[in-house]
């Protein structure tokens, strides 16, 4: 037992300094020291974290590495640092602090995760976890059993520590694989899905292990404290779930769409978390049991969810939960390794045969239900992470003197070891983009007349949608080219850790389109059970039931020949392209339609999303087909009589050559087909001598010459050519527009190599998604009350010749990310 004994400030108020200018030094009171504590374990893990990002290393590596630094392992080997900075009167404050952020961070945690993804996991996750789980627990008893032998002195209960290292060893935490997946941005990708429902499953699991254990323990005291024990728990579940989270679901209900929720309901919830993490402590849980299952209960996402996780999150995981991951770093001593090594060395065989059991039981099962071997590979290093449930479960340890410190620090040394290890190298094998490697392309100028066209149209919100409406009018749909419009509304991800995928399957009438809260209804009806709580996240979501009848009300003008198939994501920004380019495959779109993340709203005002417009360049290099960014005029819709009467739209195209504008204009000549379409393409033809690539401008002449033809045989399209000779008369030209009623301007965004445009506008702004002249057509300083489609065409790297090993990475279009 250590007994630490320190000399009390001699002044009354021992919390806050009376100033150094009367002589006192305000590190040895409470606060000042407290400030300076935070303040230094908060800028070195965020350097470290700096520093290793680039090698893919998650936070919490850095964030113990930073307490390891500052402990007794090395700044705190210098006493006059350590009873400055970090003495022993300064611990009590710097545990209660820590622990009490972690509370509220278990609480977030527990807030964000559904604990429903257990039950809609499926079979694929449901055996993984378990495999996961069971094999490295059957492996490593043995070999923890002979290990414990030797660990006499240093193991407090040989029998608990064989069974709680063996248990914590095989877990696989959800709220370790969520951080982690968020960092390396893979929430969205197929394998950080089946990755976090495997994980819900060892949660579950180690639920239940957790309340035996705590019974079995309080056995120890009399024969009637096993059911005071589960008399005590079981009291606490009741009041959770039929008292806490009744009122959780009261406060959604009469939250009104779209409303930020009480501030008095936030202040209730903060309080309930207190009452439970006491109650808990007391009944031998701890509080950060109560504080998960308080978290599981309040429903996630907008409006309470959101708004709690908003409120908590920012100081408590910004500089709490630093704070705790550095204190078990202050407590970790690798000096204490000098000694008899012997035990320490009989634990690595037990580390070793932990994570090899992990590693199997998740790779063999992997590989039975169809996972490519790399992925398989990559998915069995991630579930062998460690995070905060690990970390917390060896300071309880610690606390609770069932380990020694050596035993302690040893074990903290192999969580950011493995951790460490296991993360860069899975990064490094799963590389989500190879499920968008295609084998054909997948353009407008490659697809077939008389087939039917499919398009990907992004809306983030209801202003993108007239715009992006007029541009699928003007494709042109007919019973010989139908259109298949595929709509995706983005949503971020608010409130809870999982992302969701939401398949509007609405009801089609041939009188009327379903009003807002009949769509609404019927999209809930029609969903399958195991997207019960996609629709639930969906209702909450007003905005998707406008988009989505908005999109109905065009599939109802032209029926038979333009169907519509909406969808909703919810995730984050940072992953959000791979559900933009997963839909794009399986369903297999020839154009992506994105909304710029630039909407003027009057002249001299714009709007700006930078996490649009990072989904954007994310989509771009990573898109399995053609993508367009479409950008909104000063004036709204911008085409005349589209919601009644005739449509009549006038398109121009700029055509400067390469295969971007290729793709521009063969986008121009299908719109040509509508009786409402007048079409205009401008060449732009350099007037004195340049060098270009002899094949691309033979693949230019041959697209221009059927244009011409075109033209000769339809009125409505118009071919011209203009000579430039710089760029002075290339702006000319295209300012002319402002004086035309034109409605929408389509362009590529790469050009030609060495052509007049790159000695000008090669050093235009700071969009380069848009390409020199698409840019320039959306900037402020040219105010066009037009329509600007920005097209990419699909990159040719992209294509896959092994057609079977693309098949592979294919899902089959009935069955979209199904369960499991």
């Amino acid at each position: 037992m250590n007994v630490y004994c320190y000399k009390t400030s001699a002044t009354r108020n021992a919390v806050s300094s009376n100033g150094i200018w009367e002589g006192g030094n305000p590190l040895e009171f409470s606060l000042p020291l407290l400030s300076v504590q935070l303040l230094l374990v908060v800028a070195i893990t965020r350097i470290l974290h700096f520093l290793l990002k680039p090698l893919k290393q998650p936070r919490i590596v850095s964030e113990i590495m930073g307490g390891i630094i500052l402990g007794p392992s090395v700044l705190c080997r210098n006493k006059t640092f350590k009873n400055t900075i970090f003495p022993s009167r300064g611990q009590p404050v710097l545990d209660t602090i820590a622990t009490f952020g972690l509370m509220y961070v278990i609480f977030v945690i527990g807030v964000k995760m559904d604990p429903a993804l257990v039950v809609r996991s499926g079979r694929k996750s449901l055996v993984l976890g378990l495999s996961g789980l069971v094999l490295p627990f059957a492996i490593t008893t043995p070999v923890c059993m002979h290990a414990v032998r030797s660990l006499t002195k240093e193991v407090g209960d040989r029998f608990a520590f064989t069974f709680a290292l063996t248990t914590t060893f095989s877990m696989s935490s959800f709220a370790v694989l969520v951080p982690i997946l968020s960092e390396l941005h893979l929430l969205n990708s197929e394998l950080g899905r089946i990755a976090m429902s495997a994980s819900m499953t060892n949660d579950l699991i180690g639920w239940v292990i957790m309340l035996i254990y705590i019974v079995e323990d309080a056995g120890r005291v009399s024969p009637a404290a096993p059911a005071w024990a589960f008399f005590s728990i079981a009291a606490l579940f009741v009041f959770i779930v039929f008292v806490v989270r009744p009122i959780a679901i009261w406060v959604v209900d009469h939250t009104p769409p779209g409303k930020p929720v009480d501030e008095v309901y936030i202040f209730v919830f903060l309080l309930i978390v207190l009452v439970v993490g006491f109650y808990s402590d007391i009944i031998g849980t701890n509080s950060f049991h109560g504080a998960l299952m308080l978290g599981l209960v309040i429903p996630d996402g907008p409006p309470l969810g959101a708004a709690l996780v908003e409120k908590v999150e920012a100081i408590v995981e910004a500089v709490l939960l630093p704070l705790y991951y550095a204190l078990t770093g202050l407590n970790t001593d690798f000096s204490t390794f000098g000694g008899d090594a012997r035990g320490l060395a009989k634990l690595q065989p037990v580390v070793f045969f932990a994570c090899l059991g992990k590693l199997v039981g998740i790779l063999l099962p992997s590989l039975y239900f169809g996972i490519p071997f790399q992925d398989a590979l990559s998915l069995s290093l991630f579930m062998n992470a460690k995070g905060i449930v690990e970390v917390v479960t060896y300071h309880m340890w610690k606390v609770n003197k069932l380990v020694d410190e050596e035993i302690y620090s040893y074990l903290m040394l192999s969580t950011v070891i493995i951790t460490a290890v296991v993360i860069p190298i899975a990064t490094y094998l799963y590389q989500p983009s190879r499920r968008y490697s295609v084998y054909k392309r997948r353009t407008i100028q490659h697809h077939k007349q008389e087939s039917e066209l499919r398009l990907l149209a992004c809306v983030q919100d209801q202003s993108h949608v007239p715009t992006t409406i007029n541009l699928l009018e003007a494709s042109y749909a007919s019973p010989t080219a139908p259109i298949a419009i595929y709509v995706l509304h983005l949503v971020e991800l608010v409130g809870r850790a999982a992302p969701l995928f939401i398949p509007h399957k609405l009801p089609r009438s041939n009188s009327s389109v379903s009003t807002t809260t009949s769509a609404t209804s019927a999209s809930t009806s029609t969903l399958t059970s195991t997207a019960a709580a996609a629709a639930a996240a969906a209702a909450s979501i007003p905005e998707s039931d406008h988009i989505i009848n908005a999109f109905l009300l065009h599939e109802q003008r032209h029926h038979h020949t333009v169907s519509v198939h909406p969808f909703t994501t919810i995730s984050p920004y940072s992953s959000m392209h791979d559900e933009v380019c997963r839909l794009a495959v399986e369903k297999r779109t020839s154009l992506i339609i994105l909304p710029f993340h630039k909407r003027r709203i009057i002249r001299s005002h714009v709007e700006v999303n930078s996490s649009l417009r990072t989904v954007n360049r994310k989509v771009l290099s990573t898109a399995p087909c053609s993508v367009g960014i479409l950008i909104d005029g000063v004036t709204a819709g911008g085409g005349k009589g589209t919601l009644s009467g005739d449509f009549l739209h006038n398109v121009i195209v700029f055509f400067f050559g390469g295969e971007d504008d290729r793709e521009a204009l063969a986008y121009g000549a299908r719109m040509a087909n509508h009786p409402g379409v007048t079409l205009t393409i401008i060449r732009f033809l350099p007037s004195r001598s340049i060098r270009d690539d002899q094949a691309e401008r033979r693949l230019d002449n041959r697209l221009l010459d059927e244009v011409k033809l075109m033209s000769a045989r339809n009125k409505r399209v118009v071919y011209r050519e203009a000579l430039v000779g710089d760029m002075e008369e290339i702006v000319e030209e295209m300012k002319a527009l402002d004086e035309s009623c034109y409605d929408l301007v389509m362009v590529g965004m790469r050009h030609r190599s060495n052509s007049v445009l790159s000695d000008g506008l090669s050093s235009w702004g700071d969009c380069p998604e848009l390409g020199v002249v698409g840019e320039f057509l959306a900037s402020l300083d040219f105010e066009s009350k037009f329509s600007v489609l920005v097209v990419k065409q699909q990159d040719q790297a992209w294509l896959h010749q092994d057609a079977g090993e693309v098949k592979a990475f294919l899902v089959e279009e009935e069955g979209f990310y199904p369960a499991g």
